[in-house]
């Protein structure tokens, strides 16, 4: 009996982390839509991924005094990016 119950909390487990991922994934897609439509009605700001001049200045500036890592966290913080597109907007900063 206790073997059922523990093998259906398992069925249920894994069904229940399924479903999050895919939802996970969905609402990813949806982002990046929503970012697309930003930017090309204008209004970037709304982007998830958006900079302000002030943040992008900060940015500059640690990129600049050799503080790479504490520039992609700064980014994280305040945007959506992953971690890897954090590091290439920094990587490519002039």
């Amino acid at each position: 009996m206790e073997q059922s119950y523990f093998a259906l909390i398992i069925i249920v487990g894994l069904l229940a982390i399924s479903e999050i991922s895919t939802l996970k994934k969905n609402m990813k897609k949806q982002e990046e839509r929503i970012n697309q439509l930003a930017k090309l009605t204008g209004h970037e700001y709304l982007s998830s991924n958006w900079i302000s001049d002030e943040l992008y200045e900060t940015v500059r500036l640690l990129k600049q005094s050799g503080k790479k890592v504490e520039a992609v966290k700064k980014i994280r913080e305040h945007t959506q990016m992953t971690l890897v597109e954090a590091k290439q907007y920094v990587d490519d900063l002039n």
